[in-house]
């Protein structure tokens, strides 16, 4: 009885050593995609609103034109959704912008909304005017509701390296509401580069649908 106890137990003690050595199943990363129910609807990009920088990088001087600047990076990330297939169905910043300038008249120029309070970390969800009525005339030239709001670039110093963070925002301008707000960033770089505005505007494309 003795050696057949000791059986059981040298069995059991091979068997958790077999388990202890059998390695791990990977684990796919989730990939959180927020905004990708908006990738088969019409909707409104609007020009990036703001520019701001932490100057220990010297970037400042990098960029001597601000509006091309962000011209660039309105123009990546209509090249970056463009790739994955919104080309179509989505209007982007040039052309939002050209619409505003053919109706400067009675519409607000798509470059400078009234969107200053966008930038404060704590906002609320009523999109109050004048930005409510300069959206809802905006998107309402191509007959959508839904707009996203580029806020603000910022260009920062994380450990000696350069990276731009844009604020966005998601607007319902039906009902001047803000149905998703969030931040992307771009890899770091050492300057300010096409590939930094490049980086960020990939990231933007992936909060909506994958590469």
């Amino acid at each position: 009885m003795k050696a057949s106890h000791n059986l059981v137990a040298l069995a059991l003690v091979a068997l958790s050593l077999g388990c202890a050595s059998k390695p791990p199943e990977p684990v796919e990363p989730v990939v959180v995609r927020p905004l990708d129910r908006l990738a088969g609807s019409e909707i409104v990009v609007f020009p990036v609103q703001y520019l701001s920088w932490t100057d220990s990088l010297n970037w400042q001087q990098q960029i001597p034109n601000r509006a091309e600047f962000l011209a660039r990076v309105d123009d990546d990330i209509e090249a970056a959704l463009t790739a994955r297939g919104l080309g179509q169905t989505w209007t982007f910043g040039r052309e939002i912008a050209r619409a505003s300038r053919v109706n400067s008249m009675i519409m607000r120029d798509a470059h400078s909304l009234s969107a200053e309070w966008l930038r404060a970390r704590v906002i609320d969800e009523t999109v109050r005017d004048p930005l409510a009525s300069q959206v809802r005339a905006l998107v309402g030239l191509k007959g959508q509701r839904y707009a996203i709001l580029p806020v603000e670039l910022r260009l920062e110093n994380r450990a000696g390296m350069g990276v731009a963070t844009l604020r966005i925002v998601m607007i319902d301008s039906r009902m001047a509401l803000i149905k998703w707000r969030g931040e992307v960033s771009s890899d770091p770089m050492k300057t300010v580069s096409p590939a930094l505005t490049k980086s960020l505007a990939t990231h933007f494309a992936d909060l909506v649908v994958a590469p």
